[in-house]
Formats: C-alpha cells, structure tokens, sequence
C-alpha cells in the first residue's frame, strides 16, 4: 500500500490532468523518445504562461483518464486513453492557440546523434 504522501500526489495529479483535458480541450500530444531534459526545460520555460506541459507514467496517465471518463463521459477522454502508447506528454493550450505551441515545437527541434 502506498504512503499517504504517495496517494496525496497521485490524486493531485489525477485531477490536475483530469481538469486540464474537460477546462482546455486543445492539446497536442507529443513524443519525447530522444528529447534531451534541456531541450524540454527550453520548451517549458518559452510556453510558460501560454500553456501547460504536462509529462507522467503512462499507467497513472491511463488511471486518471479511466477515472475522469467515469466523471465527464462527454469529455472522449477513452479515446485519449487509447492513443497513451509509448514515452509521451501532454501540452494544453491555455492562453494561446496549437499553431503557437507548434512553433515553439519547431523552434526547439534538433536532429539526434
């Protein structure tokens, strides 16, 4: 059984990501296989305020969006839990438009070794 810190950061987490996908439904889903730490600390810091980064483990990702479908059907969020395979995270456009976000994405694009 996990700590009562444990469950308290899931929960928070569960509905952080929950209240993101039904208050902001625009997101983009990113790949972040080879993407440096340095590379996505750019990327947060040029997005910070226009929109949220959002990076976990694919299982408590599933389990909040199991979970948020049970409270918001309407929302599709068991489509978006089909789509969660593989080193991913969610970018949700709060103050600004995907085309932004995908600039910004351009932007800090580099080649890999």
């Amino acid at each position: 059984m996990p700590s009562v810190e444990k469950l308290a950061k899931k929960t928070a987490y569960f509905n952080k990501l929950v209240d993101l996908c039904v208050e902001h439904p625009n997101a983009l889903l990113v790949q972040v296989d080879h993407v440096a730490s340095k590379q996505m600390q750019d990327i947060r810091m040029e997005l910070r305020g226009k929109a949220v980064v959002l990076m976990g483990k694919n299982t408590m990702i599933r389990k909040a969006l199991e979970l948020g479908h049970a409270k918001h059907p309407e929302a599709g969020l068991d489509r978006l839990r089909a789509a969660v395979q593989g080193n991913l995270g969610f970018i949700f456009a709060t103050q600004c438009g995907l085309d932004d976000i995908r600039e910004v994405l351009k932007k800090h694009t580099r080649l890999s070794a």
